[in-house]
């Protein structure tokens, strides 16, 4: 029988599947292999002929094979279905007019529609070329071919001048420099799509084609070095300030160098420019520990990048997700991501909560074929999302999603050398995880049980509240029973929206601390937190972060001398924090909690209750000194939602319900003092009735009456923690 499984990576798949074993630990660095270092070339695996990116030269037949009987042929058939009825007879859109001012700062509601509107007619240009010429490869049928070459040579009649925007729409706003995301979603498809057909092009056809493809690459390889100083960025820091389009621009660099590598003498210095990056210098925003600090959101531009790697995957180059954070980054979705929705830290873009898409599904599963890790597969397999798979999709949603389904069957044929193994259960792993590269602690109950599991997130990063981290050190979320309990709180209608910008970015949007009404500083990289201390113990885990230089960078020199948060997840069953203050002069303290839905409080028992559909949370607050907090509740923002989004009228967002109102409170310390030191208890319960929590701290010891008939006491302190019972 004829193997569908190029050479390169016959040899390639033996060296993994000898390096990893289902089961094994994820943050255990893969054995010596003989990948590629600083001595090595970086062209030492370029192949010798085109095609060289999606399907190498001499891998058609075994794609056709691949989608015809194999496992691919499903996605195939969908796709197919797909362009024959939607795409097959549609005219080349028109050119995208530029809309006024393009910097991001000056974009109001109606430009981010048109913004969007420019990205979406690109990826329908280079998503329909795409999937045509992989048809036409397939198929043979040059109605196909005709198609991916009347859109390839079409776009590149669209100009690179956007000049002039001062005098009203016109050309050039897919230029790189105007609307960098529409930019890209053409330059990271098109070469590719000339790659693979290049052979049918006519001379002038070519000619044309490398003219366009000259000016766009020399721009986009420009402006990611001008805009984001990418060769002086540096692994898992900001000493250097990354910025994170042109992060993301990178594997596109690498791919449109490699797909024009016998055309354009100067993609050979993209192509060393991206490969070096991949080997010596990323990620900045995350590092062995595998996390992101940018949260599990933006995480999923790590699908992106890991698109350079599965072209070094089909080129034979051993160091293909050879890295230790390669083999470790989807752990910080398995510790981070519930199957359901649930707010996190850092941008999102889905009306503020995520959860286990069936994107971020398919990569995992294609993950732990890679790394040989059933775990993988196993978190993989909790995606409990409607959507479609892309495997499933088609080509719907080709105007906005990427990567598209065409892309994950590629990546799907690339990796089929390798076997699924096993899922293998998530009980294996810790409960916790320390992501120490970027400050994030993540606790559980009841990991891969999702109806079971009391999930904690805490914060406090090295990485300030830059680019799409927000002012959120010393902050948590919990989740429990499947339900959103305490959040951070807010939506990103678009970047840099009046809400995002002045509620969802700052620390009054988070379960955290304000001192005199002031959180930390947002959009600051010096504004950090740092998690000094992770123990785990018999009887649950302690954490410690410190915000300190946070919340200095928000307030005069020299008056705030402490702030930390002790997180204590007594038994896996609740939640203990110790909060300290100490400012030069007396301040005030506030304590900060935030819910989807309103908030209850009983001043007398010092509780606030949140109340979901399955389960409540109860907050009981126990200050140092005795004296009861006031609090005050909410369930208006302080910045309103853009109208157009909460009326489900903005372009691309049709849903009116999550864009609502949420519930606030604020608890205040009843007088100013220089030190303030307060005590939180939470307790998660199923169902919707008030828990039966009762506190009390007394010559340095809290006695917590539990719900569930124990009596624990607590000595908290800055050295020492103990939890006994009785």
């Amino acid at each position: 029988m004829t193997s569908l499984v190029p050479a390169p990576l016959r040899v390639l798949s033996l060296g993994l599947l000898a390096l990893s074993t289902a089961g094994a630990a994820p943050a255990t660095p893969p054995a010596a292999a003989p990948a590629a270092t600083a001595a090595t070339a970086v062209d030492a695996y370029v192949p010798s002929r085109a095609p060289r990116t999606q399907l190498l030269a001499g891998r058609a037949d075994a794609f056709r094979a691949y989608v015809s009987r194999g496992p691919g042929a499903a996605a195939f058939a969908r796709i197919r279905e797909d362009f024959d009825k939607d795409y097959l007879n549609l005219p080349f859109p028109a050119e995208p007019l530029t809309y006024g001012d393009p910097n991001p700062r000056a974009r109001d509601s109606a430009k981010a529609d048109l913004w969007r509107q420019a990205q979406d007619v690109c990826g329908v240009v280079s998503g329909v070329a795409e999937a045509a010429s992989l048809i036409w490869i397939v198929t043979g049928e040059t109605r196909y071919l005709d198609k991916a070459r009347q859109f390839l040579l079409a776009s590149t009649e669209w100009s690179l001048d956007p000049s002039g925007w001062p005098k009203g729409p016109g050309r050039g706003a897919t230029d790189i420099r105007y609307n960098d995301e529409a930019h890209f979603r053409l330059w990271r498809k098109l070469p590719l799509v000339y790659d693979q057909i290049r052979d049918q092009l006519t001379p002038a056809e070519k000619s044309k084609v490398l003219a366009h493809f000259r000016e766009r690459g020399r721009r986009s390889f420009a402006w990611i070095e001008e805009e984001g100083r990418i060769s002086t960025v540096v692994r898992n820091s900001l000493k250097v300030t990354p910025s994170s389009h042109p992060i993301r621009f990178m594997p596109m660099t690498g791919l449109s160098a490699l797909a024009l590598w016998d055309d354009l003498p100067e993609s050979r210095e993209w192509w060393a420019f991206t490969y070096k990056f991949y080997r010596d210098q990323f990620p900045p925003w995350g590092g062995d520990d595998g996390g992101w600090a940018e949260g599990p959101a933006y995480w999923r531009g790590n699908i992106e990048h890991a698109s350079f790697q599965d072209t070094l995957l089909a080129i034979g180059d051993p160091s293909a997700y050879r890295s230790t954070f390669w083999r470790n980054h989807a752990y910080f979705q398995v510790y981070n991501v519930q199957p359901y929705l649930a707010s996190g830290f850092g941008d999102f873009s889905n009306a503020g909560r995520f959860n286990l898409e069936p994107v971020v599904a398919e990569y995992l599963s294609h993950l732990s074929r890679v790394t040989q890790d059933g775990r993988l597969l196993a978190f993989s397999q909790l995606c409990t999302d409607g959507r479609l798979s892309p495997a499933e999709k088609g080509l719907r949603g080709l105007d906005r999603i990427y990567p598209t389904s065409a892309e994950f069957l590629i990546r799907n044929f690339i990796a089929s050398a390798l076997p699924l193994p096993a899922p293998v259960s998530l009980d294996s792993l810790p409960s916790e995880r320390f992501f120490r590269d970027v400050g994030w602690v993540s606790l559980h109950s009841a990991l891969g049980r999702p109806d079971d599991d009391i999930h904690v997130t805490f914060v406090s990063s090295p990485y300030g509240s830059y680019s799409h981290s927000h002012a959120h050190q010393n902050a948590f979320v919990l989740n429990a029973y499947g339900q959103n309990l305490a959040i951070a709180s807010g939506y990103r209608e678009f970047h840099n929206s009046p809400h995002h910008d002045k509620w969802t970015r700052q620390t009054m949007s988070k379960n955290a601390l304000l001192i005199d009404g002031l959180g930390q500083k947002a959009q600051d990289k010096n504004a950090t937190g740092t998690i000094t201390r992770f123990e785990t113990m018999p009887r649950g885990v302690w954490t410690t972060g410190d915000a300190t230089v946070a919340y200095q960078a928000n307030q005069p020199k020299g008056y705030v001398e402490r702030v930390t948060r002790d997180l204590v997840f007594v038994d896996r069953r609740y939640v203990v924090l110790r909060d300290v203050v100490k400012l030069a002069r007396p301040g005030r303290v506030s304590f900060l909690l935030h819910g989807e839905r309103p908030i209850e409080w009983n001043r007398a028992a010092q509780t606030a209750l949140l109340r979901t559909a399955k389960a409540t949370l109860s907050t009981r607050l126990v200050s140092g000194d005795g004296v009861p907090w006031d609090a005050r509740l909410s369930q208006v923002f302080p910045v309103p939602v853009d109208p157009k989004y909460v009326k489900g009228e903005a372009a691309n967002y049709s849903s009116s319900a999550s864009w609502g109102e949420q519930g606030h409170f604020s608890a205040d310390s009843p007088k100013a003092s220089r030190e303030h030191i307060l005590y939180t208890v939470l307790w998660p319960e199923r169902g919707t009735q008030l828990a039966a929590l009762d506190v009390r701290l007394s010559e340095g010891a809290l006695t917590v009456h539990r719900p569930d008939g124990s009596t624990d006491t607590i000595k908290l302190t800055d050295q020492t923690l103990s939890v006994q019972s009785r």
